[in-house]
């Protein structure tokens, strides 16, 4: 079950592209979620440290013509991102770097290192591990 409590800021200069990554979240059980189009409205979220967001989920392309401070968050994910090198100011917990814009499969992926799922929910069980497992019919 999602940590309902997080805290979750998305920039992007495009409107469709921050509501798709939204509604994604929206689906993985995620609703604590600001979007934002500009850096400057990431940076002014993210200036008060007494109130960090969780995770920041941003494009490369807002951070890359950023004058001044990076948005801060505890976990990062930078989309987009074509170059790999490491920035020595950006130390979040988890940061993760796609060069292209996030699917499902990657922001579940992404969410679960931030997230991890309870033990106890139990393990999914592949269709074709299932069949394995039921005893031979004639036998």
């Amino acid at each position: 079950m999602p940590n309902k409590a997080l805290t979750i800021l998305i920039a992007d200069e495009q409107h469709l592209q921050r509501l798709y990554i939204e509604k994604m979240l929206n689906r993985l059980g995620y609703f604590r979620i600001v979007p934002v189009e500009t850096v400057e409205e990431a940076q002014l979220l993210t200036a008060i440290p007494a109130l960090p967001f969780d995770v920041l989920i941003i494009n490369a392309g807002l951070t890359a013509h950023a004058c001044g401070s990076q948005p801060q968050a505890h976990h990062v994910l930078v989309y987009d991102h074509l170059d790999l090198s490491t920035r020595a100011d950006v130390t979040p917990a988890v940061l993760v770097r796609l060069p292209g814009v996030p699917d499902n499969v990657n922001l579940e992926h992404f969410m679960d290192i931030i997230d991890p799922p309870a033990a106890t929910a139990g393990l999914r069980v592949l269709p074709w591990l299932r069949e394995l497992s039921q005893p031979a019919a004639g036998g």
